[in-house]
């Protein structure tokens, strides 16, 4: 089973692309990175990286940015990087798709609106 369920703060600017799909149109992918706490006395975080693809990616990047909280809910992927361009070997790079993000800090527009709602 490859199942992963994570709790962290995006810890990087949300990068939004978009790719050429012959039969539903551009299909949308948001990636970040998430800082996830360790249970050690010093706290340091582990650095994942997740992406998400669709409706889901555009509605992380339209509420969410770098420090919000979420939960991620998905699979595990693994591709190899070869920076030298060979077609073997390389480097193991692991990504979380995310098939549900659940927010868990407000939505960046409500941040925004708070501060001037409170001086009034």
């Amino acid at each position: 089973m490859n199942h992963v369920e994570l709790i962290g703060v995006v810890a990087s600017q949300v990068k939004l692309e978009e790719f050429p799909s012959a039969a539903n149109g551009p299909q949308t992918k948001a990636s970040f990175l998430c800082a996830v706490r360790r249970r050690t006395k010093d706290q340091a975080p582990d650095w994942i990286r997740v992406e998400t693809w669709g409706v889901q990616a555009k509605n992380l990047v339209r509420f969410n940015g770098k420090g919000s909280r979420v939960a991620v809910t998905g699979r595990l992927r693994g591709t190899f990087y070869n920076p030298d361009g060979k077609e073997r070997g390389g480097q193991l790079r692991l990504t979380v798709v995310a098939e549900s993000i659940t927010y868990l800090s407000a939505p960046k527009a409500q941040e925004a609106e708070e501060p001037r709602a409170k001086s009034k």
